[in-house]
């Protein structure tokens, strides 16, 4: 489940016509409305990681902001049915999970403390493509 992160062949380079996003089909897949735009955001991070990563990042960042707004005004002002609620759980609930995952993973794994793998994380978008030859593949493995 935990490895090395392998992107598929045309969101690098494609044999077909086509190059990028555009060269994969979709025509089979049941979800091919939404796989489209998750292949196309692959693609741009494949070609220009940073501005892709920042933008993944703020997107957690509000997400997380939100859940903890929501839990402020459930604590603090014993509202239980806010309009915010169900829309702040279902955002956020996953990337805690996921964040949590790889806390854990790299603990067992690495033997890498939580302090050290967020500072890892917060570094990482800003050496990804540049000097360190850090891939975006590499960003989840050991240093």
């Amino acid at each position: 489940m935990y490895g090395r992160i392998k992107l598929p062949r045309p969101l690098t380079t494609s044999p077909r016509t086509g190059h990028g996003a555009t060269a994969l089909d979709f025509t089979g897949a049941s979800t091919k409305y939404s796989d489209r735009p998750a292949a196309q955001r692959m693609a741009d991070l494949v070609q220009n990681p940073r501005p892709v990563l920042n933008d993944v990042a703020g997107a957690f960042r509000i997400a997380l902001r939100r859940l903890y707004r929501t839990r402020n005004i459930i604590l603090h002002g014993g509202a239980t049915q806010g309009v915010a609620l169900e829309a702040s759980l279902r955002t956020a609930a996953p990337l805690v999970g996921a964040g949590l995952d790889r806390i854990i993973h790299a603990d067992y794994v690495e033997s890498l403390d939580p302090l050290p793998l967020a500072a890892r994380a917060d570094v990482a978008p800003n050496v990804v493509n540049g000097e360190t030859g850090l891939s975006v593949g590499g960003l989840l493995e050991p240093v």
